[in-house]
C-alpha cells in the first residue's frame, strides 16, 4: 500500500508512468507508447478505479470452471488480475484481455472467433454465436456503456447486444463490471433491467440511490 501511494505521488508529478507490472520514467513511456499502439491497435492509459474493479472481480472466482471475459477496458483489467492466478480457464472475445492473459503460461485461454470490431479490439457476429454452441460458462464478466434506473444496462453497438444475449444463455453467473461514472448514463441499446446481473462490481463512487436499489433487489 505504501509503495502504491508513493507511485501515485510520483506519477502525479509526472516523474513516471505506471504500466502493468511496472513503473517507467516518462521518457521511456514516450518511446514505448508508439510500439504499444502499433501492437495493440489502441493505447490504454492506467486507471486506478478500473484496476480496483478488476481486482475485486477476480476475487469472485472460486472454482476451476470456465470464465468468460467480455469486451471493454474494464474487462481488460479483470483479465490482468486473472493473469496473476495459476491455472485458470478463460474464454474471451476481447483481444486485449487475451494479450494480458498471455503473460500467465498456466492459463488456458480460448478466443471465440468472429468478426473483428477494429475500434474496440473484440470479435462478435454470427461466427461468434456459432462457436459458442454447446459451451458452458461458470462466470461471465461483462462491461456496459451505462446503467440507468429507467433504461437499465445499455451498450453502444448491436454487436455488443449479440454478445450479451449469447453469453447470458450459457453462463451460470453474470458479473457486470463498471466504474461509477457509468451510473445515471444511457447509451444506445438496452440490455435489460438492472436486475439482469447476478453480481455488480464497481468503485466507491456509486450514487447512493443505486446502492439502495441493488440492496433492495439482491
Amino acid at each position: 500500500v505504501t509503495i502504491r501511494k508513493d507511485l501515485d505521488v510520483l506519477e502525479g508529478r509526472k516523474c513516471l508512468k505506471r504500466i502493468y507490472g511496472a513503473a517507467l520514467p516518462i521518457k521511456e513511456v514516450a518511446e514505448l507508447s508508439p510500439i504499444q499502439e502499433e501492437y495493440l491497435g489502441m493505447h490504454i492509459g492506467y486507471d486506478s478505479k478500473k484496476e480496483e474493479i478488476g481486482r475485486l472481480a477476480a476475487s469472485l472466482v472460486t472454482d476451476t470452471g470456465w470464465l468468460f471475459i467480455g469486451q471493454g477496458t474494464t474487462c481488460y483489467y479483470v483479465a490482468r488480475e486473472l493473469a496473476k492466478f495459476g491455472k485458470v480457464n478463460v474464454l474471451t472475445n476481447n483481444l486485449l484481455a487475451a494479450q494480458a492473459l498471455a503473460q500467465n503460461t498456466e492459463a488456458n485461454v480460448i478466443l471465440t472467433g468472429g468478426n473483428l470490431v477494429h475500434s474496440h479490439l473484440y470479435v462478435a457476429g454470427e461466427m461468434f454465436m456459432r462457436n459458442l454452441d454447446n459451451l458452458h460458462i461458470s462466470q461471465a464478466f461483462m462491461g456496459v456503456g451505462g446503467a440507468d434506473m429507467q433504461a437499465g444496462y445499455t451498450v453502444n453497438y448491436s454487436t455488443e447486444l449479440i454478445v450479451y444475449r449469447t453469453i447470458r444463455e450459457i453462463a451460470d453467473e453474470m458479473v457486470i463490471v463498471l466504474d461509477s461514472s457509468k451510473f445515471g448514463k444511457k447509451t444506445f441499446l438496452s440490455l435489460g433491467r438492472l436486475t439482469l446481473s447476478d453480481t455488480v462490481v464497481s468503485d466507491k463512487g456509486v450514487p447512493q440511490q443505486y446502492v439502495d436499489y441493488y440492496e433492495k433487489n439482491k
